[in-house]
């Protein structure tokens, strides 16, 4: 590659995405770098030949007049070669940009371009891998890039030419060895990425900078680290001595030096007393705190004094590690300059969260054609010149990337502890030693029930706790305390021991095996193991398509995924079909444990030899890992199929999306609220439990009950939005939409994409549509996108456009006149403040299905009781939902918006009224929904 001081960097604009189709360039961007400088700049207007489509001309801003005097393709093609002459092509998704030209250059008869090229996409994939969004205007932003008119070929240009020169000054940074390790790495990339780093890396060797530069970076077994500050602070003690009350007063005093505007909330200053009283007089609290009530620093701020002042760890956790890293991240630094720094915080999750280096360091040495896995490699070897943590939410790893995470995540069953050359420097340990430490731990409802399991060994020992999002700490109490098991699972875990690409466990055993000088005695028994994993993967498939097949006949819609359900129990294996499968899951059982065995022979075999490389210990506590593993998929295969037991609920989902017939397998108990009394709630001095939605009615009586806390003394507070959401939110209820009678109503389908069309018109998209199922989000997706995107609007859907909340939520931020449409994930977590969200719909009230195995079960559990059912259980259940979903909507002072409910039920149903109770005070208007669009037309103004 001789042309590495040269570059050109291109971008146009196009009617569409497919030049083979007739698609053609209507704008040329093009940055000429040459010995990393900007040295001119060309761009110009193309006359296409054809019209324009309107949704290209709402995303470029080019009419069909801009272009009518402009040059043909024709005319331009030479200068464009000119500058290219020499030049290495550059384009943010190199493969459009290059199409586009190939394909012009062939028409009017020239040679195609042949020379190397570079995708800044595949790069900043590589270089920056914390980024969370590879676009141009995600880059941009990130990097403080000025990029003023996104969509326009000059402006894009001149935007990927200063990413490129930022991601080639950062290629000159890096350490020597990782940039040696990623030339290998990335020979398999699209692009000439790995020509560039060549280049780069036999530069800096002719010049002698084989050292980083200005970076604490340590070098450890061939590997580049980021040096790790040791967990330690001064410890300030005065402020201690202050009453709580004082406390707050000298705090205030110094929030308002820092804010000069900053004043408590009411709701917030309550709170914050609240919590302390609770833990004070060793009592539990739910407390509703709406949003806008400031909740984070209400509880943070008297758990911080309470560990001070007593030496007493406090535990706050979240349901989501979005809400544990906020917590962390953006609220944390703000209280150490409130407790002058000494405030000693640790946030903790699960292990799989924390890259193993061991398993890492392994892998990298391990050869595949496999792209993610590559890309995977690079971006660690990158990030762990970045990372304090090891923590994967750090890094956005390609879909197969997740795949591989698997090999080289942190678990138990492999781990070498203190015998591991990595130990010192382990990001699990690490973060456990900080926690054991710290005086506040945040962690999440997750990583909350797998210590309560471990009977308490990964947590430190602790008596306080704060529950944030606490609506959702019953249902991760159901998971965590039942039982799951897929099929991908035991695939995998086979995977894990030989695989086609020669990467498993024993394959690796016997390529070391081989290398010795002396044979091993446990050779013969290493190939019998791996001719009876051939065997046996044949066995685990049988009996998993029986269980498939069997389940499939009698399942039903039940999962937002497009999975099918269905329940069963201990007398349903009688059926022919079920017996077929239920006697396969025996045979897969007695195969496991004769695999157990071999797998034993083998590890015993290779322990006892003392002479063996080091490579072998590594390898044996995997080993001895996947021992663990199978014998506890063979208990789970016991207990959820052979030996089902009566007070749980058993059901299986059935993935039809593929050919794979995939199975999930699930248990969980009945009820849950006796079990979070007598393992958490009895052992704790004081548990804060707080969340915007906990009370139903006004009453906090069914949260109490899923608690397990109904017979306890509990103190329940409510503190309102401090938002007036009279004058923030127009509530309507169109009077004519039709009652649904199923869940594929046609009637009701056409109505809404007519009503959703009428409305997106008005609101000119900024709009999220809440579907409580996904078959119906298909159903409308489809017709609203073919009558909208002809008007200029985009329409993005949960599933459809991408199964990734983020990414879509993203994409909605940043896409003008958009309709987001989602499914149950989207009814909480969703902030979209300010202009791009004006209208929310909610489509139904959203009710569980009733024959969802676990509402089911829980239905007939309270029936027997003598409870109703429906009133006990699915309302109060659908109006915790609902004012989830209601909440999307005003996520400030200044937001002002529109929620409009198709379903009637909650006017003219008798139970309705429990849905509007519980709102904020708010006017709900009924009429037609031709009545109601001036209406939201003038309040949207």
């Amino acid at each position: 590659m001789n042309r590495l001081n040269k570059f050109l960097v291109v971008d146009f604009e196009t009617t569409g995405n497919k030049s083979k189709d007739g698609d053609r360039i209507i704008q040329i961007g093009a940055v000429l770098i040459e010995n990393r400088e900007i040295i001119s700049q060309f761009s110009t207007l193309i006359n296409p030949g054809i019209p324009i489509p309107a949704f290209i001309q709402q995303l470029t801003q080019i009419n069909d007049q801009m272009v009518e005097e402009a040059p043909v393709i024709e005319e331009v093609l030479p200068e464009l070669l000119k500058i290219l002459d020499g030049s290495v092509f550059v384009a943010h998704n190199v493969f459009f940009d290059l199409g586009f030209l190939q394909h012009a250059l062939a028409d009017h008869g020239y040679l195609t371009y042949s020379g190397p090229i570079i995708d800044t996409v595949e790069l900043s994939r590589l270089l920056l891998p914390n980024q969370s969004g590879y676009k141009l205007s995600d880059l941009s932003t990130e990097l403080d890039i000025e990029h003023e008119t996104p969509h326009q070929a000059d402006s894009d240009a001149m935007a990927t030419a200063h990413i490129f020169l930022s991601l080639l000054d950062k290629l000159d940074r890096l350490p020597y060895l990782v940039l040696q390790r990623l030339t290998d790495l990335t020979k398999g990339f699209s692009s000439d990425v790995p020509e560039l780093l060549g280049h780069i890396e036999h530069r800096r060797l002719l010049e002698g900078r084989l050292e980083e530069e200005g970076q604490e970076i340590e070098t450890y077994r061939q590997l580049a680290l980021r040096n790790r500050n040791p967990f330690h602070v001064d410890r300030y003690e005065a402020g201690l001595t202050y009453e709580y009350e004082e406390f707050l007063q000298l705090l205030q005093n110094k929030l308002q030096e820092e804010f000069e505007q900053f004043e408590w909330r009411v709701a917030q200053q309550e709170m914050m007393v609240q919590v302390f009283h609770a833990f004070s007089q060793s009592r539990h609290a739910l407390i509703e705190a709406g949003t806008g009530t400031g909740k984070s620093l209400a509880y943070l701020i008297p758990s911080l004094y309470w560990a001070k002042k007593t030496g007493d760890k406090v535990v706050v956790s979240t349901h989501t590690i979005q809400l544990q890293e906020q917590l962390y991240t953006r609220d944390l630094p703000l209280l150490q300059k409130l407790f002058n720094s000494d405030v000693d915080a640790a946030l903790l999750k699960g292990r799989n969260n924390y890259l193993c280096l061991r398993k890492y360091e392994h892998s990298l040495n391990e050869i595949t054609d496999n792209f993610d896995v590559q890309l995977s490699k690079g971006q660690i070897l990158i990030w762990l010149t970045e990372t304090e943590t090891g923590d994967v939410e750090e890094i956005n790893l390609p879909p197969g990337g997740q795949i591989y995470w698997r090999q080289v995540q942190s678990d138990t069953h492999s781990c070498l502890n203190n015998q591991c050359p990595w130990f010192s420097r382990c990001y699990y340990f690490s973060a456990r030693r900080k926690a054991q430490e710290a005086d506040l731990i945040i962690t999440n409802h997750s990583l909350l029930f797998t210590d309560m399991k471990a009977e308490q060994r990964l947590l430190p020992n602790y008596n306080y706790a704060v529950i944030d999002e606490a609506h959702h700490f019953e249902d991760v109490a159901s998971h965590h305390l039942g039982l799951s098991l897929s099929s991908l699972q035991v695939e995998n875990f086979l995977s894990e021991l030989s695989s086609e690409r020669g990467t498993g466990i024993l394959d690796k055993l016997e390529k070391e095996l081989s290398m010795l000088a002396q044979p091993s005695n446990v050779e013969e028994e290493l190939k019998a193991c791996l001719t009876q994993l051939l065997d046996g993967k044949d066995y685990v498939r049988d009996w998993y398509t029986r269980l498939y097949n069997w389940g499939v006949r009698t399942a039903k819609e039940g999962t937002e995924a497009g999975r099918l359900v269905k329940r069963f129990s201990a007398t349903d294996w009688s059926e022919k079909m079920a017996l077929g499968a239920h006697k396969a899951a025996t045979y897969v059982t007695e195969w496991i444990r004769s695999l157990e065995q071999s797998l034993d022979r083998i590890y015993i075999g290779l322990h006892d030899n003392k002479e063996l490389p080091f490579v072998f210990r590594g390898l044996l506590t995997d080993l001895h890992g996947s021992i663990r593993a199978g014998v506890g998929i063979r208990q789970l295969i016991q207990n959820l199929i052979l030996q089902p037991e009566e007070e749980h609920i058993h059901w299986m989902e059935l993935d039809t999306r593929t050919n794979r017939k995939t199975v999930f397998l699930y248990r969980v108990p009945i009820d849950v609220a006796p079990l979070l009394n007598e393992q958490f709630f009895s052992r704790k001095e004081s548990v804060v439990l707080t969340s915007a939605t906990l009370s139903v009615n006004q009453s906090f009586s069914y949260s109490l009950k899923r608690m397990g806390l109904e017979e306890t003394e509990v103190s329940t507070i409510q503190h309102a939005s401090p938002f007036d959401y009279r004058s923030q939110t127009l509530f309507c209820v169109p009077s004519d939409v039709p009652a649904l009678k199923s869940g594929s109503d046609r009637e009701f389908v056409q109505h809404l994409i007519e009503s959703l069309v009428k409305l997106a018109r008005v609101t000119e998209g900024r709009m999220l549509v809440l579907f409580t199922s996904y078959q119906m989000l298909r159903q409308v997706y489809e017709p609203l996108k073919e009558i909208l995107t002809a008007e200029g609007l985009t329409i993005l859907g949960h599933g459809m456009d991408s199964s990734s909340r983020s990414k879509l939520t993203r994409l909605f931020k940043q896409t003008p006149r958009c309709i987001l449409l989602g499914t149950s994930s989207f009814w909480e977590g969703v902030d979209i403040p300010g202009e791009a969200l004006s209208c929310l719909a909610i489509v139904r009230l959203p009710f569980w299905p009733p024959n969802h195995p676990v509402v089911e079960a829980r239905s007939e559990y309270i029936k027997s009781n003598r409870g109703n059912p429906f009133m006990d259980l699915s309302v109060p259940q659908a109006v915790i939902r609902f004012k989830q979903g209601f909440g999307r909507l005003v996520r400030t002072a200044r937001d002002k918006g529109v929620v409009i409910v198709f379903d009637k039920r909650i006017v003219e149903a008798r139970y309705g009224q429990y849905f509007v109770k519980s709102l904020p005070e708010t006017p709900l208007h009924f009429r037609s929904l031709d009545d109601l669009l001036p209406m939201i037309d003038e309040w949207l103004g």
